[in-house]
């Protein structure tokens, strides 16, 4: 069912939490798999937003293309590429490529309000809890000066100490993915640099192209030799790490050999061990699925 208002969607939450009915929130359901839930509740119609200075506010269903389109006419960034609703950005707290500067989206998330059966919750924390302890319903969200050019140099099979180099030179963004052969070098500046021999000038952010992100796994690091460690122990068909996402994406891996060399992992549906413990709290009656 869709919800249009803050008050609609609290109103549903209560009554499921009254009769122990298990739901699912949904922005317009295109990166969420659907769970065992009794009803699915969409907020795409809480599709309100309003650009003040450099802050967005918007409600859980705006359109995060939308908003990026009317920053960008007023020289704003909002920093992302996610194409679903506010409420979606969120509960992922999904990194894009510009996460080399400006982090993510809890990063630049001034503040998030997540509803419960018992109420509001104003706490940042929450994002990424991908659903399970409440529903976003609101956030204010801090824009940035659009850059005025990105000029992207890309190179394929890279060599560690390319890295520290690169990282010298102040990136805008700095994205490295694996296609089952080799590791492939993104970065992009707000200017041209001389990053070295061997690299191809295009313009623009460079994007990542996901085909299954049912097949995702989520590992947590942060420099190109562990992210090299885990892909090879994973053997994945695609991986990508973007510097400074403090996390390594892993499409197709091998999580037995995963597991048995230690690397803990986590995937899009099953949020991080720390959003369970606290589901035990904010949810005991588990009806957020």
């Amino acid at each position: 069912m869709d919800v249009y208002s803050e008050e609609e969607l609290f109103k549903v939450i209560r009554d499921a939490y009254t009769n122990s009915k298990k739901i699912q929130i949904l922005g317009k359901g295109k990166h969420a798999k659907k769970g065992d839930a009794e009803e699915f509740i969409y907020t795409r119609k809480m599709d309100w937003f309003e650009i003040k200075g450099d802050k967005v506010q918007a409600l859980a269903g705006a359109d995060v293309v939308k908003i990026r389109k009317e920053a960008s006419e007023n020289n704003l960034l909002l920093p992302t590429l996610y194409d679903g609703t506010i409420g979606g950005l969120l509960a992922t707290n999904e990194p894009s490529p510009l996460s080399t500067t400006y982090g993510r989206p809890r990063d630049f998330t001034s503040w998030v309000t997540v509803l419960t059966p018992y109420g509001g919750i104003r706490w940042n924390f929450l994002i990424g809890s991908r659903g399970i302890l409440g529903a976003i319903s609101r956030a204010e969200m801090k824009l940035f000066p659009k850059p005025a050019k990105v000029i992207t140099y890309e190179k394929k099979s890279v060599e560690d100490n390319e890295i520290s180099k690169l990282v010298e030179l102040s990136p805008l963004v700095l994205l490295v993915d694996y296609d089952r052969e080799k590791f492939n070098i993104h970065v992009s500046f707000e200017e041209e640099k001389n990053v070295g021999p061997g690299y191809l000038k295009d313009e623009g952010v460079p994007v990542v192209e996901i085909i299954d992100e049912s097949r995702e796994i989520i590992i947590e690091g942060d420099s190109f030799s562990a992210f090299v460690r885990v892909v090879n122990i994973g053997k994945p068909v695609y991986a990508y790490w973007v510097y400074k996402s403090g996390i390594f994406k892993l499409y197709d891996a091998d999580t037995e050999e995963l597991s048995k060399a230690g690397v803990k992992f986590y995937t899009r549906d099953n949020p991080k061990e720390v959003y369970l413990k606290l589901k035990r709290l904010l949810d005991f009656k588990n009806i957020f699925v």
